[in-house]
């Protein structure tokens, strides 16, 4: 596992980097990868809904917890997310990841060890830096810190802040590579600031369903865009959770594979 030139594993910390947020058994099982500044706390309301069809479980970033310090590459915080991933009792079907947390889920797919890969919801998700460069994150840092200073002290806040400013420093030094072999569904908006993210996502993602929600960045995850979005999840998730009876009661080994492409 690559690591940079920290010593803290995903043992070694005093709160966990994956935390149950939702424990219905059966149905899909999903996993939440944090978006920019590492916290969970904009997947509240997508939580109640996927937590009635599954088991759900969140990952937070590293940085957050005092002594604690932030990762730098995403190739770093991938390796520990995949890991974390790892010890689960069973591999989750599916991986959702909203704005970094998009690039995350991608990147910890291909780090999981042979067997099923999980399928992947990405949301307002883009697999490159923004071609303006790093002062095209601006706006969004400051809206970021700005919600965050609403529920935090001062020493929380200025660990977010940190967090918030090596998530940055990943982001604009990292492209996705290789392609995901499961299914995708990529939900884009009309006010997103990359709207070539479905065209750059293209040859990363073997078998894509896109759809493109009226709202911008943060509108996406908020009433009234929130059921527009669980909506879609939905329609994706039941055809995950058919085909996967359809697999244990036909026996086949290679159902998944061949199941028709969601659209």
């Amino acid at each position: 596992m690559s690591r940079s030139a920290k010593s803290e594993t995903v043992a070694d910390l005093g709160r966990p980097l994956l935390s149950p947020l939702g424990k219905r058994a059966g149905g899909v099982s999903a996993v939440l990868f944090p978006p920019l500044g590492g916290g969970l706390l904009p997947y509240l309301g997508l939580v109640a809904h996927l937590s009635r069809h599954g088991p759900v479980h969140g990952i937070r970033a590293l940085g957050l917890e005092e002594g604690e310090e932030p990762d730098t590459r995403i190739s770093d915080m991938a390796d520990r997310y995949a890991e974390a991933v790892t010890a689960l009792p069973a591999r989750p079907d599916l991986f959702v990841g909203w704005s970094l947390g998009g690039l995350l889920a991608f990147e910890t797919a291909r780090r999981l060890p042979g067997g099923r890969t999980p399928d992947l919801v990405l949301v307002d998700s883009s697999p490159a830096p923004a071609p303006e460069g790093p002062g095209a994150y601006t706006a969004v840092r400051r809206r970021v810190l700005s919600e965050a200073a609403a529920h935090m002290d001062a020493d929380a806040l200025a660990r977010t802040e940190r967090t918030v400013d090596a998530h940055l420093e990943a982001r604009t030094r990292h492209r996705a590579e290789g392609r995901h072999p499961g299914r995708t569904l990529l939900i884009t908006c009309t006010g997103s600031d990359d709207p070539q993210q479905a065209r750059r996502w293209s040859p990363h993602l073997a078998d894509v369903s896109v759809h493109c929600l009226d709202t911008d960045h943060f509108g996406v995850l908020r009433v009234p865009h929130l059921r527009q979005l669980s909506s879609r999840i939905q329609e994706f998730t039941t055809s995950l959770d058919s085909d996967r009876s359809r697999c244990r009661t036909s026996g086949a080994e290679r159902c998944r594979a061949d199941a028709a492409p969601v659209r």
